[in-house]
């Protein structure tokens, strides 16, 4: 599902890219714009390579493992407060 989104978001960049190469004029500004284009294409690129590796690295995880990551994510705070309170009250 995920591939198909980003074809789509490549496709509509070159598109975007095309249409944009027809709306200016040879020179100086055409230069910059081609640059602009390919540093966002090259950008979409990399970032649909750092996802495949998440969603790879989550693929294969089963749903308590899921909810012990949640569950251990939302607890951490809890308690770090409750150390710093703990430990503040000791102090004094």
């Amino acid at each position: 599902m995920t591939t198909i989104l980003q074809e789509q978001e490549e496709a509509r960049l070159y598109e975007e890219l095309r249409r944009s190469l027809e709306e200016v004029e040879e020179g100086e500004q055409r230069d910059k714009m081609l640059k602009h284009m390919i540093r966002q294409l090259k950008f979409a690129k990399w970032r649909n390579e750092r996802l495949r590796r998440f969603e790879a690295y989550f693929q294969g995880m089963r749903p308590a493992t899921l909810w012990i990551m949640l569950a251990t994510g939302a607890l951490v705070p809890v308690v770090l407060f409750s150390i710093f309170i703990w430990v503040s009250l000791w102090v004094e």
